[in-house]
């Protein structure tokens, strides 16, 4: 028996009658019994009749004694049909709950949920027929007894046997009826039901007479009397009956943008129903929509009333959003670009009259699968279709096929199927044996999904602990209030006056920001407004809270100044309260917000990662559950024979066709100087020669990554360049590379704004009417847009239409982030990401979620994403407790790159960075496992050092200090160890006849800045030494010839020191010689108290000990 993936299945055990009443059947049990009541009804209308033909006296009791005997009949089969609810409804609850809470759970697969919220209408309708059933029958149950006490005898015989199921005269919200316009307003005699128009009638009764002489309608809601009357609407009823169940699309006008909601609001049927359309949801997302635009949609997501999208969030009001629709076609929901065909045997297809079943619009969903038989059962429309894979194993065949009386619930499916005709002989025509491998590798994994529930509810966890840090963020950097009592000053005729003290506002003042900071910022930046940015709020000692000051729309009218004493005075519009005394003082707070596009967007990608809004949904059950992923891979990369563009080293090669190979995801691990950016180069060459015209993204932590890699991909590739690589970079010119420049955007955007303003002025002459006018008005926007020059100037709608026929964009994280339409509209087939384990798990989402596929590379060996400032706090401690263990230590990189299968990861092993000694000490410490060494030197243990600054590659310059704190620090120095290392690189200086780099590294901030004292600068030419200080993390990612490392300790703990991560950074940056500086008895001799391993002791064993240097006996001028 097929494994089930209907969610029923999953926790709830329908009966017989719960199943017959969700599918709105009878049981068979019920049949029986009702035509049993039948035949006895009908036994008693004959005998009521017969009596007619008796005496008066005689007349009267035989009627009665039947009508007595026809009650009694009536109560019991109502007494039977009302023991069936309690259990229906159970049953039917718990299900509702199940799919309510699976739709709404951040766990749940996005094919999952896709097809639940596809039949939720369904579901719904099911239980509120349930208890309209409830009413019918207590309807039934008062008409009885009401004619018996009444001794209305005849009417009492005419009542019928009570229905197994909501009769079709029976109305209720949500139900879909076919009407006449004489049913509209006349009382329905049975049930004493009236069905009204909603809303407009004159707009109803339109759309009903458009439909001919009966027209659906769908009943909305009842009214609030009780008196029997519904309120139905004709264009959610021609929804219903023409569009939703058809799978077709109906016509949407573009009413406005919704900003905040990342979509539009909408109307059909000349505003009578309003939807919601996702910007991910159009065909071309990088084009907006202007209201009034009219576009053909499919509803996605719905309930029974059409009234809301039971998978939206509630607004501050509780109101829910509207119904969701799309621009793309039900196919387009992550489906590959070619199909498999499903043979089939004609005769098994004779008794499948379901013409949805036939129809391209409806979609394939999977029902179930059986591991031994490798039995697959998928439903269309009422069908359900049971397979197994063919001789040939390149497609699908039949052995089963039945129709049921409604849709089948199961998995979307991303995949297409031809149903074929085994006489046709479809493997000739359609086969596709890769297709099928991939099928039932998406088959096994949503099984794994499914049961897989802790692990994605840990990942769900993860991702949520992030929204809470970002928002943390956003309130403790964007946000900057103050509390203040005043008297408001009434001035003018309704407008007040209002001061905040310069003490309140200092005493306000966090981390060095104030109020007047925030303002002061958004004054100077043209592109925020200070009416957008603040709001004044009065305290409510009713409510116990703070309530808006001042009415929105007034707010444009309020002033906001700063005085010379440094005070705030505001001038605004206050609400009249009816229970706040406005001419006594009373307790005001001024909020400052200052926008951050960066955490912004990172906020907006955590949203879009739990609402399913990814280009390829597959990446979220990667993420929410990596080790449970099975590889999927790409045929064309596995079976082809590379063809090497470079001398590429074979780990390299290994790399590089994984990533190639991989179908989603790949993680490559790349230790220092393994030829990262080398290995990126030889990625682009075969993706872009392969194919041309797919768009890829190349994003990292630091500027000098991703121009390195474009940079060298042109130089050596220029007749790629030349064939149709579009190249554009994304970010701020001051930091780019000078080499890159003629692809940066903002250049990119000037040169075609002026061959669009050239353009325009040489037609122009040859123009005519309203056509010249037109292009006179276009010439004037070019011009103005060429003098609003720099990338915030340009709109979001241009940005992307910039960048929609470039190929290849570089960008940082950061970058990218700022960018507000840097990827909002924009779908990449592939995203490198190099230094992904630097990265926050909110920047790499931001481009992972609008690419097909992701190639992370990174280095978990190496330190962690870095920590913003205001998240070392120990107000962010004590709010973010989690902050405290593991969470920031650990990066996103490492989780995906130890728990995702060996077939999506691969490692670089050979660097070429480090002299051998130098190669062997980091490979020693930092990249054995098991014993066993994964990094090794690419240029083998050659010995020549002869123009090395010494001939020791490993130097130890032992320096017998003392570590002090400086002055409102809590960093650490050691003056003693910064002298000598002044002095080091002044010997080095006199004797050194080749410029080297050099690179002088501590782990602490206090030590860095006297170091930087003592050289005068952060960076300085010393003879042929050009100079950088800066401390490890900082330096991570940058290389040197000679690396000076200040270690500082000389009592207390090593455990920052030791971070093993921190460590390997500092001793992987030298290429010729690596200098310590430290006390070298204190650090060997220091013993952890737990399992940690004191490396320096290793570190120590390997490196030439250069006589101590003793502590400073003059003073020394810093």
């Amino acid at each position: 028996m097929p494994f089930p993936i209907f969610a029923a299945a999953a926790g709830v055990i329908l009966t017989a009658s719960a199943v017959a009443w969700f599918f709105d059947q009878k049981t068979d049990e019920e049949k029986r019994r009702q035509n049993r009541a039948y035949q006895e009804r009908d036994n008693i209308r004959s005998r009521f009749k017969s009596a007619a033909e008796q005496e008066s006296g005689y007349f009267t009791a035989a009627q009665k004694k039947q009508a007595d005997l026809h009650k009694t009949l009536l109560l019991k089969e109502i007494e039977q049909l009302s023991k069936k609810i309690t259990p229906i409804s159970e049953s039917l609850s718990e299900l509702y709950k199940i799919i309510q809470s699976e739709i709404a759970a951040d766990t749940t697969s996005p094919y999952r949920r896709s097809a639940l919220l596809r039949e939720y209408a369904r579901i719904q309708d099911a239980q509120k027929r349930l208890d309209e059933y409830q009413k019918y029958l207590e309807f039934e149950k008062q008409q009885i007894n009401a004619y018996w006490q009444q001794q209305r005898y005849g009417q009492l015989i005419d009542l019928d046997v009570a229905d197994a199921l909501l009769p079709l005269e029976w109305l209720y919200e949500g139900k879909l009826v076919l009407a006449e316009l004489s049913d509209i307003g006349r009382l329905q005699p049975k049930f004493k039901h009236r069905l009204l128009f909603s809303g407009s009638r004159e707009q109803q009764q339109a759309l009903a007479l458009g439909c001919g002489d009966d027209f659906p309608i769908l009943v909305v809601r009842e009214g609030n009397k009780n008196d029997g009357t519904f309120f139905g609407c004709v264009a959610k009823g021609l929804c219903f009956h023409d569009h939703i169940r058809s799978n077709t699309p109906a016509l949407m006008v573009v009413e406005r943008s919704l900003a905040k909601d990342k979509a539009y609001l909408g109307t059909l049927f000349d505003g009578l129903i309003k939807v919601q359309l996702p910007d991910m949801a159009l065909l071309h997302p990088s084009l907006k929509c202007i209201p009034g635009q009219k576009l053909s949609v499919f509803f996605d997501a719905f309930d029974s009333t059409l009234s809301c999208n039971p998978a939206g969030k509630p607004n501050q009001s509780g109101w829910m959003p509207p119904p969701t629709v799309s621009a793309k076609p039900p196919a387009f929901l992550g489906q590959d670009h070619l199909e498999l065909y499903i043979e089939v045997d004609e005769q098994h297809l004779e008794n499948i009259t379901d013409e949805q079943f036939y129809s391209g619009q409806s979609r394939w969903t999977l029902i179930g699968h059986d591991y031994e038989t490798n039995e697959v059962v998928f439903g269309k429309a009422s069908v359900q279709l049971s397979c197994v894979p063919t001789m040939t194993n390149d497609g699908l065949s039949v052995i089963k096929i039945s129709q049921h009386k409604t849709a089948q619930i199961g998995v979307d499916l991303p995949f297409d199927f031809i149903l074929a005709s085994k006489a046709i002989k479809p493997n000739e025509y359609f086969s596709w044996p890769y297709g099928l491998e991939q099928l039932y590798t998406f088959v096994s994994q949503a099984l794994i999904d499914k049961n897989s529930t802790k692990e994605r509810l840990k990942q769900v966890e993860f991702f949520k602990r992030w929204q809470r840090v970002v928002d943390y963020q956003k309130k403790v950097e964007s946000e900057c209030f103050v509390e203040f009592d005043a008297t408001p000053e009434l001035v003018e005729s309704n407008s007040h006056f209002l001061i905040i003290p310069k003490e309140c506002i200092q005493q306000a003042c966090i981390n060095d920001k104030t109020i007047i900071t925030f303002i002061k910022d958004i004054e100077k930046a043209e592109y925020l407004s200070l009416h957008r940015s603040f709001h004044l709020l009065i305290w409510d000692e009713d409510r116990g809270d703070y309530l808006p000051a001042i009415d929105k729309n007034r707010v444009n009218h309020s002033n906001i100044s700063i005085t010379s004493e440094q005070s705030v005075e505001i001038r605004a519009v206050l609400f009249n309260f009816n229970n706040i005394n406005l001419n006594e003082k009373q307790k005001f707070k001024f909020v400052v917000t200052k926008p951050n596009p960066a955490l912004k967007r990172q906020q907006q990608a955590l949203d879009a990662l739990f609402e399913d809004r990814l280009v390829e949904l597959r990446l979220k059950d990667i993420f929410l559950s990596p080790s449970s992923y099975q590889s999927e891979y790409l045929a064309h990369w596995k079976d082809k024979d590379i063809e090497w563009s470079d001398s590429l080293t074979p780990s390299q090669q290994d790399v590089v066709r994984t990533a190639l190979t991989a179908k989603h995801i790949a993680m490559i691990q790349g230790p220092p100087g393994t030829g990262k950016t080398t290995t990126i180069v030889e990625m682009l060459y075969q993706l872009i020669s392969h194919n041309p015209n797919q768009r890829i993204l190349v994003v990292s932590q630091q500027n000098t990554a991703v121009d390195n890699a474009i940079i060298k991909f042109k130089k050596r590739y220029p007749e790629l360049i030349a064939d149709g690589v579009n190249i554009v970079r994304i970010g701020n010119p001051v930091k780019l590379d000078d080499e890159i420049m003629e692809d940066h955007f903002d250049r990119l955007y000037d040169e075609f704004l002026s061959k669009q303003l050239d353009s325009v002025s040489r037609m122009t002459h040859l123009l005519e009417g309203g056509v010249r006018d037109a292009s006179y008005e276009w010439a004037a926007l070019l011009k103005e847009m060429i003098a609003n020059t720099g990338s915030n100037k340009v709109s979001d709608e241009f940005f992307s239409t910039m960048l929609a026929d470039k190929n290849l964009i570089g960008a940082t994280c950061v970058g990218l982030a700022a960018r507000k339409a840097g990827v909002d509209h924009l779908d990449f087939d592939i995203a490198i990401v190099d230094e992904a384990g630097r990265a926050t798990v909110p920047e790499l989402l931001i481009p992972l979620l609008r690419s097909k596929k992701a190639i992370l590379i990174g280095d978990h060996h190496q330190l962690p994403p870095s920590i913003a400032p205001v998240l070392l706090d120990d107000s962010a401690k004590n709010e973010l407790d989690f902050l405290k263990e593991t969470f920031l230590k650990n990066s996103f990189f490492e989780v995906l790159f130890e728990q995702l299968p060996d077939d999506c990861t691969a490692s670089l092993k050979e660097q070429f960075r480090m002299a051998a000694p130098i190669g062997d000490l980091v490979a020693d410490l930092f990249y054995t496992r098991n014993g066993e060494r994964q990094l090794f030197n690419g240029a083998g243990d050659t010995s020549d050092t002869s123009s090395f600054v010494h001939p020791a590659c490993l130097i130890w310059q032992d320096v017998r200090g003392e570590q002090k704190k400086p002055h409102n620090s809590t960093s650490i120095e050691n003056l003693d160890e910064a002298i000598a290392i002044r002095d080091f690189l002044l010997e080095i200086a006199k004797k050194q006849q080749v410029p080297i780099d050099v690179a002088v590294i501590t782990p602490y901030g206090a030590q860095k800045m006297k170091i930087r004292q003592l050289l005068n600068k952060d960076s300085i030419r010393l003879g042929k030494l050009n100079i950088k200080v800066d401390t490890v993390d900082s330096f991570q990612g940058s290389e040197a010839e000679l690396v000076c490392y200040s270690t500082v300790r000389t009592y207390g703990s090593l455990q920052f020191l030791l971070d093993r991560k921190r460590l390997n950074v500092a001793c992987s940056r030298a290429k010729q010689n690596l200098v310590f500086f430290g006390h070298s008895q204190f650090l060997k001799k220091w013993r952890p108290k737990n399992d940690e391993t004191n490396l320096f002791v290793e570190i120590l064993k390997r490196t030439k000990l250069i006589s101590p240097v003793r502590k400073a006996r003059t003073k020394v001028r810093v």
